[in-house]
């Protein structure tokens, strides 16, 4: 489709711009209501809040809760996943620098022969609980390990995660299911706006 056709029609360009309106809406709620739902009542930490790594962060939860990825094999399928796609993408200079990532931090986001066992290690005595430093493997693509951690310990702070030091020296981390919660209900409240947007197009009966 040119540019030219995508203005052509009238009744579908202003549903589009219905839908940037419904794109505009879906994360301002979002943030609107995790600070809503905050336990804690902070400026500072409601700024990390409406961070675009927070929603990052959400949305994986999200994910996971969504797909029922519950088992030791299920968290393990996920972290061949991931390696496998992190492996294709050092290879892919290009899309490296579209991403703005470089090979260092790809190469440190894969579960090794070190790391891997203690993934499986957290999750199949805690399902669901993951070690700070593995849960900023998995979110690479999307923050550094350090934004990574300032947007994990905002959640913890204000009660959507429960953030506990081991006795080894290792940080485990929880999610409460209150911020999976919140991205669940915008998402639903806005995929039946598109939805009412959809209805509108279609034809009408003579």
């Amino acid at each position: 489709m040119s540019d030219a056709d995508v203005f052509a029609d009238r009744s579908r360009l202003m549903a589009d711009l219905d839908m940037i309106e419904i794109f505009r809406w879906y994360r301002m709620v979002f943030a609107e209501r995790m600070v809503s739902a905050s336990d804690a009542q902070d400026e500072e930490l409601f700024a990390t809040l409406r961070l675009e790594a927070t929603y990052q962060l959400a949305e994986f939860y999200y994910v996971l809760k969504a797909r029922e990825i519950q088992s030791e094999s299920q968290i393990r399928m996920l972290a061949e996943l991931h390696n496998g796609y992190i492996a294709d993408l050092t290879r892919d200079q290009a899309k490296m620098d579209r991403l703005g990532l470089n090979k260092d931090r790809l190469l440190n986001a894969m579960f090794t022969a070190d790391t891997l066992p203690r993934l499986l290690q957290n999750w199949r005595e805690r399902p669901g609980a993951f070690d700070q430093s593995n849960l900023a493997r998995l979110l690479a693509i999307v923050m550094s390990a350090e934004t990574c951690r300032k947007v994990v310990v905002a959640c913890a702070d204000v009660g959507f995660l429960l953030r506990e030091r081991t006795s080894y020296g290792t940080i485990i981390i929880v999610s409460t299911g209150r911020l999976e919660s919140i991205l669940g209900g915008c998402l639903r409240e806005a995929r039946q706006r598109i939805a009412g947007l959809s209805g509108e197009l279609q034809p009408k009966e003579p």
